[in-house]
């Protein structure tokens, strides 16, 4: 005998029946149970409105879709599906309730690398090679990766062997045709591009060799530094150890403004006597919007909530999608003799080891969003000129107090956006200064061939452009807001200019 939605609802609401009530993925079925679409991935986040939080109004809505109320919706069924058996019934209803009000708080794994295999999954992760640090553009910005490291990062230093990824850093002699020669080599992995993520909990169990000047790190850096260059768009450390003394590790937070005036809060952990990196431990955080949690082994060690992005809204900067890097370094400022060298005798019984069980990442009940950024944030470059450039929400505004004598001489530019053949892509922006004056702007290559060239004519009314510009071959571009001596600018005295609403689209 069957029986409709609405009396099973009703049954379900009033005495928690079990009569299966359910969606198919094109809609509502009002007296037939249907099995949702094969297609569909269980999220169960209860989530079904939509709106970024799982609260007592997704219990309400949910409830209310079950009793056929009008008007009633679901923004995402999945959300629903605590049974995980792609329907929708009673059973939903009740451990949606259980989870809320019990606070069942077991998150739901979003993304994981267990290191099954033989090789290295390269869906997951990429190699970031050498020992110098590099621009968008591959240009050259500081050696030793801005920490006087001394390791030259090789493809040739990781193995995956019986479920554990293992980084070797060895004593070995290294020659490369731009970056010279190197005594030592390791290896340094991340998800950039690959995977990402805006809090949650993330966690990694692994050990390390000990040994004087080795540094291993399990940390995250923004997938997109929208509120400036390091440290203005954060960094997140989730562990790093000082090979010199295995006892301990820390956890750390880097924010503020660019170098150098970012700042850092830190704490150590301090492992049991007798205990060290050296045997297998969990190290983890838990995110959340304004506040992350550093743990061991699950034990609570650190919390920190007091950080800043200049200019921009708290909780920047740790707001927005960050990716995960594991490497083992030699040498440099964290534990390197002398704050630069390494170690050589600790390499006296060969390659010293970073092992890692395995990397996983889960959504928690407050899981959020990353805050929408309306304006992309300009660099700035300042050459023989008097100028400054500071990046706020929404806008950036350049001070100008003398143009120089370069027409490129201050300029706010974005380097590395990448482009594809046969792709177009708009600039748009608003723009007001003022003093009367010209700007030039430009979308460049490597080379500096460009593909806009446009002199805007300013002047303190706020005016909109939007600009198309279509590429014939795949490469890497900067676009560069150009203010420098340009036209009678250097009649200008000084002056400010605020740029709005950046977008590259």
């Amino acid at each position: 005998m069957k029986i409709t939605r609405m009396v099973a609802a009703l049954i379900s609401v009033l005495i928690a029946g079990n009569t299966a009530v359910v969606s198919s993925a094109a809609g509502k079925v009002p007296t037939e149970a249907a099995v949702l679409s094969d297609e569909s991935i269980n999220s169960a986040s209860g989530d079904v409105n939509g709106d970024g939080e799982f609260s007592i109004a997704d219990i309400v809505s949910f409830q209310k879709w079950l009793l056929s109320a009008p008007g009633a919706e679901l923004a995402d069924w999945k959300a629903a599906d605590f049974c995980e058996d792609n329907k929708l019934d009673v059973f939903d209803l009740c451990l949606m309730k259980r989870r809320y009000f019990e606070h069942d708080s077991k998150p739901r794994l979003l993304w994981s690398d267990e290191f099954d295999g033989d090789t290295l999954d390269m869906t997951k992760w990429a190699y970031e090679l050498g020992n110098w640090k590099l621009d968008a553009n591959g240009n050259f910005v500081t050696y030793g990766w801005g920490n006087d490291e001394r390791e030259f990062y090789t493809d040739s230093n990781t193995t995956v062997h019986d479920g554990i990824l293992t980084i070797s850093a060895r004593k070995e002699n290294y020659t490369d045709p731009v970056q010279g020669a190197y005594e030592y080599t390791s290896a340094r992995i991340s998800t950039q591009h690959l995977f990402s993520t805006c809090g949650g909990r993330i966690e990694v169990r692994a050990r390390c060799d000990s040994g004087k000047s080795l540094w291993p790190a399990i940390w995250m850096l923004p997938e997109d530094s929208v509120y400036g260059g390091w440290a203005a768009s954060g960094e997140i450390d989730i562990m790093e150890g000082w090979g010199s003394t295995p006892d301990k590790i820390c956890g750390t937070v880097h924010f503020g403004d660019a170098w150098p005036n970012n700042a850092y809060l830190t704490k150590d952990y301090v492992f049991a006597d007798g205990d060290s990196t050296e045997n297998w431990h969990t190290y983890a955080i838990e995110w959340e919007s304004g506040e992350i949690r550093w743990y061991v082994d699950d034990v609570l060690y650190s919390t920190q909530t007091d950080w800043y992005s200049t200019n921009h809204a708290y909780p920047a900067p740790f707001d927005q999608n960050f990716y995960i890097i594991l490497n083992l370094a030699v040498g440099g400022k964290f534990d390197g003799v002398d704050g630069i060298y390494a170690d050589p005798s600790i390499f006296a019984n060969g390659e010293r080891r970073f092992e890692i069980d395995y990397v996983r990442v889960y959504d928690l009940d407050k899981s959020f969003k990353p805050t929408p950024v309306t304006s992309a944030p300009l660099e700035a470059y300042i050459e023989s000129a008097d100028a400054v450039l500071v990046n706020k929400d929404g806008e950036t505004e350049i001070t100008i107090n003398n143009v120089g004598s370069l027409e490129y001489g201050v300029m706010g530019l974005v380097r590395g956006n990448k482009v594809r053949a046969g792709e177009k892509h708009t600039l748009s922006f608003d723009i007001s200064s003022t003093a009367v004056r010209d700007m030039v702007l430009t979308v460049e290559d490597s080379s500096y061939t460009r593909y806009l060239d446009e002199k805007i004519a300013l002047s303190p009314n706020k005016t909109h452009y939007s600009f198309d510009v279509e590429f014939n071959s795949d490469m890497t571009v900067d676009y560069k807001f150009q203010l420098g001596n340009i036209g009678e600018a250097a009649s200008s005295g000084k002056h400010i200019v605020t740029i709005q609403n950046i977008k590259w689209e």
